[in-house]
């Protein structure tokens, strides 16, 4: 129950920072990339040419932000 929660925290820290990459990624070289972040948050499992499909990437995302915030917090504390 609690490794279910803290798997779909990952899931939506990861799909919530690749929505941000691609919010940038649009604005400063104007790409085109989805701007809706249920896309990212809810996205359907597809295996792209990596092997990796998207809940894989927003879960490894997901833990590098999440260690990212716990060394910020650390450095300003």
């Amino acid at each position: 129950m609690i490794g279910h929660l803290i798997q779909k925290l990952f899931f939506a820290l990861g799909g919530f920072a690749r929505w941000i990459y691609c919010m940038f990624m649009n604005i400063v070289f104007d790409k085109n990339y989805e701007k809706n972040i249920g896309y990212y948050l809810f996205e359907e499992e597809v295996i792209d040419n990596s092997g990796m499909n998207s809940n894989k990437k927003n879960f490894v995302l997901g833990i590098f932000v999440f260690c990212l915030m716990i060394m910020a917090l650390e450095y300003f504390e």
